[in-house]
């Protein structure tokens, strides 16, 4: 008689058909899935919150998928998904979880966000996601709208480097140049120094002349100031490939961003011309709008700012995300099964379940341990 398959307990806050039928094949030969969503669905109106949770006590395995909205519950539970991981935990069932880069992004922008004097709300560690790079992107997009012409290329948001440079491919590499043209390239530098190395190669191996300063390429007069020299560079090229990252760059003068300048004077100068706007920048111009940046009252206790309800991230996939890494604990080096992988697409997500899962071998070893470790 064959041995009955190990049980998977699936909590999605949400799930495509397309996802589903990504992550079914790779479980299905080894494990049976339980949808909680089917579960839900199944009980109608008859649905018991206990009862729900019974069923999970039936599984030996959980995986959690936190996306960045959540289904709208037909059943008067707020979220029944934290409920469900909190059962889990009881039981001591191994538990993973993924969770969608809108989520995580969403949670840190509004741990980061504080109010100040001079603007309605700054980031508090600049090197993760600076505001003021925003600004960069709503200038390139006025631009952009009712100015189209020959010169003015769609802009286009990336994500990762190999997205950036597939781009390139489909756009920059294909149009007609010659071998002695300039092409001007503005970006941040750090945290982002590898890439762009492998931006600068590629390009330069299109025989184009790549301006720019990181890469030592570009004409300094000592007698001119850095912004200067920066300006002058954009005005020799005959081409100009701006990146808009999240991190604004240590390249300020008082308020004046070179960067910033050199995209500036790009498009006055009406220079053939195309902008790479990362992803993050693009989001949180849409999600900013819905949170509410708190100041301390008067007791000078810090009041947590709020998200607002919105179309992009639900409140309750961050609270839910919270709770698995156990953000209420201080000491994060002694939190344990608090590991939660981010993705973007969904892809990525398939990468971790098969690790997690085709070795099933990791997996029996895992239900001889008492806790619910990975």
């Amino acid at each position: 008689m064959a041995k009955t398959k190990l049980k998977i307990w699936l909590s999605a806050t949400s799930i495509s058909d397309e996802d589903l039928g990504q992550i079914i094949p790779v479980l299905r030969r080894k494990y049976a899935i339980v949808n909680s969503h089917h579960v839900v669905a199944k009980a109608g109106n008859d649905f018991n919150l206990d009862n729900h949770l019974n069923e999970l006590e039936e599984c030996d395995l959980f995986l959690g998928i936190i996306q960045p909205k959540l289904l709208k519950s037909s059943v008067g539970i707020e979220n029944i998904y934290l409920e469900e991981i909190k059962k889990a935990i009881e039981l001591k069932i191994p538990y993973w979880f993924l969770v969608h880069r809108d989520v995580t992004f969403t949670r840190n922008l509004l741990n980061d966000l504080v109010k100040s004097k001079d603007v309605v709300a700054k980031s508090k560690n600049r090197y993760l996601f600076d505001v003021r790079t925003i600004d960069i992107y709503k200038e390139i997009l006025k631009q952009s709208i009712g100015h189209s012409n020959a010169n003015n290329h769609n802009l286009w948001e990336f994500y990762r480097l190999d997205g950036l440079i597939q781009h390139f491919e489909q756009s920059i590499f294909n149009s007609t140049h010659k071998k002695d043209t300039k092409l001007m390239l503005a970006s941040t530098v750090y945290g982002f120094e590898d890439q762009l190395s492998k931006i600068i190669h590629d390009i330069a191996e299109r025989d184009f002349d790549v301006l720019s300063s990181f890469h030592g390429s570009i004409k300094v007069n000592p007698k001119l100031s850095n912004l200067n020299n920066c300006i002058q560079a954009v005005d020799e090229a005959n081409w100009f490939l701006g990146i808009v990252r999240p991190y604004y760059g240590t390249g300020n003068i008082n308020e004046t961003n070179i960067t910033f300048e050199e995209i500036k004077t790009a498009i006055k100068l009406n220079k053939p011309r195309w902008f790479y706007i990362h992803r993050d920048v693009v989001f949180a111009e849409k999600i900013l709008i819905s949170i509410i940046v708190n100041k301390p009252d008067k007791s000078k206790t810090e009041i947590p700012n709020e998200l607002l309800p919105n179309h992009y991230v639900d409140k309750e996939a961050i609270d839910l995300y919270n709770f698995v890494i156990k953000n209420d604990e201080n000491q994060l080096e002694l939190r344990n099964g608090n590991w939660a992988q981010e993705f973007f697409v969904f892809s990525e997500a398939l990468i971790y379940i098969r690790s997690q899962f085709l070795d099933f071998n990791f997996v029996k070893n895992l239900l001889k341990m008492k806790n619910n470790g990975r």
